[in-house]
């Protein structure tokens, strides 16, 4: 199989699409008991502030009731706005490409068996597969991963930077045959 060639320019979009598409294959296992132990200790707490188990009437049921639908609205908004947002994200990638005007340059990438060869008018750099053993593929991009661990290294390859063309099968084959452990879907 010959290498693939892409010629493109990072873009804030470029570097937020590979953000998410890691996080979006990072594994959270402590989000889940997070979540039940806090709706747990809200039941709790209501059953201590309402006097626990003894005769509850239909008032304090309801009072109970709305506390805990508040509470557990008000714990999903906490949620989208510090977990699930894309902000963070998004204030991140505009952060790296105003801090690094490098990465601003036209970038001439090779992809074939050995590995990736990044060029740009700054830097030159050489990866080899073993570097990048997840790769995602999102509708804009291919996203390499260094590892599912939260702040690994990613590399972004925009589908935009593909000749004329435009199509991403053969680099697709390429990155599915090297890349030893595709991230989930």
């Amino acid at each position: 199989m010959g290498p693939v060639e892409l010629s493109y320019t990072l873009t804030e979009d470029d570097v937020l699409d590979g953000f998410l598409a890691h996080r979006r294959r990072a594994r959270r296992p402590w989000l889940l008991p997070v979540l039940i132990v806090a709706a747990l200790d809200g039941i709790l707490h209501g059953l201590v502030a309402s006097g626990g188990f003894r005769s509850i009437s239909a008032g304090d049921i309801t009072a109970f009731a709305a506390v805990a639908l508040g509470a557990t609205g008000l714990g999903l908004l906490l949620f989208r706005l510090l977990v699930a947002a894309r902000w963070p994200y998004r204030w991140q990638a505009r952060l790296i490409m105003s801090g690094n005007p490098g990465l601003s340059e036209p970038i001439r990438a090779v992809v074939d068996d050995v590995g990736l060869r990044l060029t740009s008018a700054s830097r030159s750099e050489t990866a080899a597969w073993s570097q990048y053993p997840q790769v995602v593929e999102t509708e804009r991009s291919f996203v390499l991963c260094a590892s599912e661990r939260p702040g690994a290294v990613v590399l972004v390859l925009p589908k935009r930077g593909l000749p004329a063309a435009g199509d991403p099968s053969p680099l697709r084959t390429l990155l599915e045959t090297h890349c030893h452990r595709p991230a989930r879907r």
